[in-house]
């Protein structure tokens, strides 16, 4: 080449281009090249939706998140492979998950839908869903665990500073208003979420409440004893209780957790929650007898106020070697119902209260050895209830009794310790566990004195873990001891059980996967304290103890196959399922005109049933098409005895249901769900009818962005019930509204529901025999304006 008389260039996408002069005399010449962004016409470059790294999904929210979106939830429901139940639980390929972490920490605990139905879906970058995720360190490569945890990674710029959501709305009529607050601070050491939210709009917050289910503490769960009280059952239809519900609800969580190491935390959750609801229905009630049918025709108004406040402190050491973790609950409610009602023309007032407390510690520790792995979990709690039931009829009613008082205090000790060794190369687990529980109840009518029931319950529970390839195959045999005193201080009772069970584990590839459970189950119903005497439940409803141990014992196989492909954003999974309940106790029931009876009947039954189910999800990115299908059947054979007739009652039901949202179109966007439902039952000794009844539902949203910063929206929805045969209740609802970001910010947002101006809601349904026709008033028309802040 001659010299001066050549250039060399040097240039990458993505980098600015570099000439040098050529030069003879120059044998080495370095080259660096500067970023500089490029603008390609006509080009658009699509990252990824879901990326893969072992066991490690990522799924990039940017690339799921619509322009209606506000929280982290309204995102995660169109993740392929994971569903969202009603109350906020999360299903990763139809099995609970083990944790839900935000940046790699324990915030929430088993409270997370605070997180998911609160935390702005804009701030957020990835989910990560870790598959045979084992959150204790010390049995990381030593115990498999086949659930997976859950982990959101923020946007970088979300860690610097607390960030949140602050709303208020108000409008009519009559006059209703709602107001949210969320403040969140994520950062390495300390995080800290809190949620504040009020409404008289419909939208109970009771939900934030509850548990989500885990994988985790299986042997330091416990559920806690049911409420003797129990009001006349207030029809919910099946929709938005916007549309039904009176209420002020109100609702204040706050969760702190400070890290002291990477290993170390500590955590303080605590909310509060106030529901007071007034509800009205008409419902008549035709129940199957052996000389007549029983009918019963009542109008309910109802007034409650429910009070709900837990605290809870929690301590973990997650290290290579040692696991501890401790957790200290305490939870206090109070409820008050005031209802008048009207039954076959004869007035009736009932009144309740009911204060439950108690205070639990949870424990679990684990270590390690290089041969060995040894265990300690342990529960105790106290709890009390006080009850009341006040019932005052007019002349010719019936109403015993006037007063009632049941105090209920329970004592619960659970401790289990375990052993892990190695047994061929594979680990074998033996396990003892031991509980206790003293039950005092005063109250029950026709006994005197105290109802005092205790129990000692030993249980062996050795288990053996077999690896499969990549799959495994674990089968665990315990045996269970237990030695019941009966409330009369004088009987006892000694029962031996061994409940085996089968679950067995495949990854038939990275995309397909296979699990299989088989379990023969014995237990003794521990969980509602036996009783002699009876108890009233409601102005009409008596229920009679169980003065004996009901001994339970469950068949149950299911098979659960799962796809889940990355590239295509395509899933489906189907679920096979069988159980058999078999059980010395019967609960009969007695319909009279004046009141109900619930006996005990010690007699052999049992209950079947079948279920399948198969659901997918689709989606195509370029057209911005989403569509999720998913088909039900279930059988359920269930023995019922009731004003002397006694026979199985055999009942099928079938669902479909379908989602589909178009999104691909910049200015126009829509939302469809649609379901149907056929149920019937076969002849039996209570009817010769099929009874069958159909119902379809369907619910379509328009949104449109004329501008960039306007949503303006439609939504439309009808259902259709079959009241009775070719006869059908249709209820049309049809809202509007519209937001406007007039900043970054801040956005204002108006909000009409029920323009049609529905103003009752009826339906119908069979109760196995018995039939059940309901009417319940509607809000009618309402609007509400909202300002909403972004910080």
């Amino acid at each position: 080449m001659k010299q001066g008389g050549t250039q060399l260039v040097f240039s990458k996408m993505g980098y600015a281009p570099v000439r040098l002069v050529y030069e003879a005399s120059r044998r080495q010449v370095d080259v660096s090249l500067v970023e500089q962004s490029q603008s390609i016409k006509g080009v658009t470059i699509r990252a990824e939706a879901i990326t893969r790294r072992q066991d490690t999904l990522n799924y990039h929210v940017d690339a799921f998140r619509q322009k209606d979106d506000v929280s982290l939830e309204d995102v995660i429901r169109r993740l392929p492979g994971i569903e969202v139940t009603e109350t906020g639980q999360i299903l990763y390929q139809g099995k609970s998950i083990n944790k839900f972490n935000i940046e790699g920490l324990d915030l929430m605990g088993d409270q997370y839908n605070q997180a998911t139905q609160h935390m702005p879906a804009e701030a957020v970058a990835t989910i990560q869903v870790m598959e045979h995720n084992q959150p204790i360190r010390a049995l990381e490569g030593r115990v498999r665990n086949d659930h997976a945890t859950l982990n959101v990674k923020l946007k970088s710029h979300y860690k610097l500073h607390p960030f949140g959501d602050v709303s208020v709305g108000a409008g009519g009529s009559p006059f209703c208003w709602d107001g949210d607050l969320t403040p969140i601070q994520i950062a390495k050491k300390n995080q800290f979420f809190a949620t504040g939210a009020l409404n008289n709009s419909g939208t109970p917050l009771r939900a934030l409440t509850q548990r989500m289910g885990n994988y985790t503490g299986l042997y330091t769960y416990d559920p806690l004893p049911r409420s003797f009280l129990s009001s006349p059952t207030l029809s919910r239809p099946p929709f938005s209780s916007q549309y039904y519900l009176d209420n002020h609800s109100y609702f204040g969580g706050i969760n702190y957790l400070h890290a002291f190491t990477s290993y170390s935390t500590i955590r303080f959750n605590a909310f509060y929650n106030q529901e007071r609801e007034y509800r009205r229905d008409s419902v008549y009630n035709a129940y199957i007898t052996a000389a007549d049918t029983v009918r019963l025709a009542e109008k309910h108004c109802q007034r409650t106020n429910e009070g709900t406040f837990r605290g809870q402190l929690r301590y973990e050491l997650n290290d290579k070697r040692v696991y501890v973790e401790d957790v200290v609950t305490a939870e206090v409610s109070t409820g008050r119902t005031h209802t008048e009602q009207v039954a076959n023309g004869l007035y009736w007032l009932e009144q309740g209260k009911s204060r439950p407390y108690y205070v639990q510690n949870r424990a679990h520790v684990v270590w390690t050895t290089p041969r060995r792995i040894y265990s300690f979990s342990s529960i105790v709690r106290g709890y009390r209830s006080d009850e009341k039931l006040l019932v005052q009829g007019e002349e010719g009613a019936t109403s015993v009794p006037t007063l009632q008082t049941t105090d209920l205090t329970q004592w619960l000790m659970r401790h289990r310790a375990e052993t892990t060794f190695d047994l061929w190369g594979e680990p074998l687990s033996l396990g003892y566990m031991f509980e206790y529980k003293h039950t005092d109840l005063d109250g029950a009518a026709a006994f005197a004195g105290s109802n005092r029931i205790r129990y000692g319950l030993h249980t062996f529970d050795p288990s053996y873990d077999l690896t499969l390839g990549e799959g495994s195959l674990e089968l665990r045999v315990p045996v269970e001891y237990i030695h019941y005193r009966y409330a009369d201080g004088k009987r006892t009772n000694r029962r031996l059980w061994c409940a085996p069970c089968l679950d067995f584990s495949y990854p038939l590839t990275v995309q397909w996967k296979l699990n299989a459970e088989a379990a023969y189950n014995q237990n003794a119903s521990t969980t509602n304290p036996g009783y002699e005497g009876w108890i009233a439940n409601n102005y009409r409803t008596y229920t009679w103890g169980t003065d004996s141990l009901n001994l339970q014992r469950t068949k149950l196989a299911n098979v659960r196959l799962a796809y889940l492909n990355t590239y295509s954003l395509l899933s489906w999974n189907l679920y096979v399922g069988f159980q058999q309940d078999r059980s010395d106790l019967v609960q009969a029931q007695l319909f009279l005109d004046d009141y109900t009876l619930v006996l005990p009947e010690w007699k052999e039954r049992s209950y079947t049933s079948w279920s399948v189910s198969s659901a997918t999800s689709k989606q195509w990115r370029k057209p911005g098409i989403y569509l999720r299908g998913q088909v039900q059947y279930a059988y359920n054979k269930d023995f019922v005895s009731q004003n002397a007739i006694e026979d199985y009652l055999r009942y099928h039901a079938l669902n479909a249901s379908l989602t589909l949202r178009w999104t691909s179109c910049a200015w126009l966007q829509a939302h469809l769900v649609a379901s149907g439902n056929l149920s019937w039952k076969e002849p039996d000794a209570f009817s010769a009818a099929r009874q069958q009844l159909k119902n379809g539902y369907y619910a379509l949203t328009l949104d449109c962005y004329p501008v960039k910063p306007l949503r303006l929206y439609l939504h439309f929805s009808q259902s259709a019930f079959e009241i009775a045969t070719s006869r059908y209740a249709v209820n049309s609802f049809l809202g509007a509204g519209f937001r406007y970001d007039i900043t970054r910010r801040w956005s204002l947002s108006a909000d009409a529901r029920n323009l049609l101006n529905r103003l009752d809601y009826q339906e119908s349904l069979y109760t196995h025999s018995n039939y059940r026709y309901f009417r319940v008033p509607l809000r009618g028309r309402e609007m509400m304006v909202s300002l909403r802040y972004h910080f």
